[in-house]
């Protein structure tokens, strides 16, 4: 029988780390797991906080800090929390996935007022659909038409505007299209994807910060990161095509971004710390994989309960692209043939590939037996590795 995890709260004014885990993960990472995240949702049901869970998305970097506030909130409401928890423990531990989206996942927006925010957010540099708006204040209601006009603030003017406006709205969805919002999104995505291997180098080079240790981007918090990135990732495709088609330009965009965060991990098969110049803190039972990113994440990743969703215990990256149709990643063909070379000379000597290396080989050849099998006509066809030189044939036919 699996023994059940157990997550305790600290009082934040006695002790630096103020949220652990009994899980696998959490124990060898100290990163946040999904059954930190799961008491998150019971307690902001519970305490009815401003954070109430299913109704706004959370960062994961908030997560720790809201639950600290708790604490003192904690004891005079305690009684309700079991009861609470266990009326949606079959739930939750029979779809994990779902409770851990209600918090993690960007969904493709379905109201009015969500639309207009995943619209407008495309004009902001860094901030996603999710997070977008927070001070556009409550819609405005009223008696006929309602005052639209919010003061000093013209994308929440605009905001209220495209909520009450049908033509308005109308015509703002003729010029941002889904298309547009899910291109913009996903670049934003790809920049956060750089920015954890950027901070994932700048710790290895620099040491800890001077802030909480939670803050420092070592080589598991990196790979829980990247993670959640590639299924968000996956969500801009998936989620948004509920709404309509996605153009096969952001779908092919989908797939690359995901190859090049492949790429990156695989070019990180070593040790990251063997040439620091300084001292770290080293448990004496810490696994190797916590000192290699390829490992961690691909090769030898840290055990998962049976509660943790399927796209967690997923091959990384390798798995999603296996689901996708091989019209959107056969222009990648010549990086990932690259990509099954490289894993494959990690082991070389080893009768037992890694199955990162089986699955993605198997996909590839799949694809090329596919491509040149012979048609209904018995004419050969050639694989075509970016669609360019199969339209230009059937422009001449």
């Amino acid at each position: 029988m699996n023994r059940p995890e157990s997550v305790r709260i600290f009082d934040p004014t006695e002790r630096g780390q103020r949220v652990e885990c009994t899980c696998e993960e959490f124990q060898t990472s100290q990163a946040i797991c999904i059954h930190i995240y799961w008491l998150f949702d019971g307690l902001n049901a519970v305490l009815c906080t401003s954070a109430a869970s299913g109704t706004q998305v959370i960062n994961r970097g908030d997560v720790v800090d809201q639950i600290s506030a708790l604490y003192d909130r904690i004891g005079s409401q305690l009684s309700s929390l079991p009861a609470y928890l266990s009326a949606t423990h079959d739930e939750i531990a029979s779809d994990m996935e779902d409770a851990a989206e209600k918090i993690n996942s960007p969904t493709f927006p379905s109201s009015r007022a969500e639309q207009v925010r995943d619209m407008l957010s495309v004009f902001d540099p860094t901030i996603l659909p999710e997070d977008y708006g927070r001070d556009f204040g409550a819609i405005r209601t009223g008696n006929g038409r309602p005052n639209m006009y919010v003061p000093n603030n013209l994308a929440a003017t605009i905001f209220q505007i495209g909520v009450h406006d049908e033509s308005v709205f109308e015509r703002l969805r003729k010029v941002i299209t889904h298309d547009i919002c899910a291109s913009v999104q996903l670049s934003k995505q790809r920049a956060r994807a750089r920015e954890a291997f950027a901070e994932l180098d700048s710790y290895i080079e620099n040491g800890p910060s001077d802030g909480p240790r939670n803050d420092d981007q070592d080589v598991p918090r990196c790979a829980n990161r990247l993670r959640f990135l590639v299924d968000q990732i996956c969500q801009i495709r998936n989620s948004r095509s509920f709404s309509g088609p996605l153009s096969a330009a952001v779908k092919r965009r989908v797939a690359e971004v995901l190859v090049e965060i492949l790429q990156e991990v695989c070019n990180r098969n070593e040790d990251v710390y063997y040439r620091i110049d300084w001292e770290r803190d080293v448990a004496d039972d810490e696994p190797e994989r916590n000192r290699n990113l390829y490992a961690y994440i691909i090769d030898d990743p840290p055990r998962l309960g049976p509660s943790t969703p399927d796209w967690m215990k997923a091959t990384f990256v390798i798995d999603r692209l296996r689901q996708m149709p091989a019209d959107e990643w056969r222009h990648l063909i010549e990086r990932l043939t690259s990509i099954v070379d490289q894993i494959r000379e990690f082991r070389p000597d080893e009768d037992d590939p890694p199955l990162a290396y089986t699955k993605l080989e198997k996909m590839i050849r799949d694809y090329t037996a596919e491509a040149f099998e012979p048609s209904s006509s018995s004419v050969q066809r050639r694989p075509t590795l970016g669609g360019q030189r199969e339209s230009q044939r059937r422009r001449f036919e």
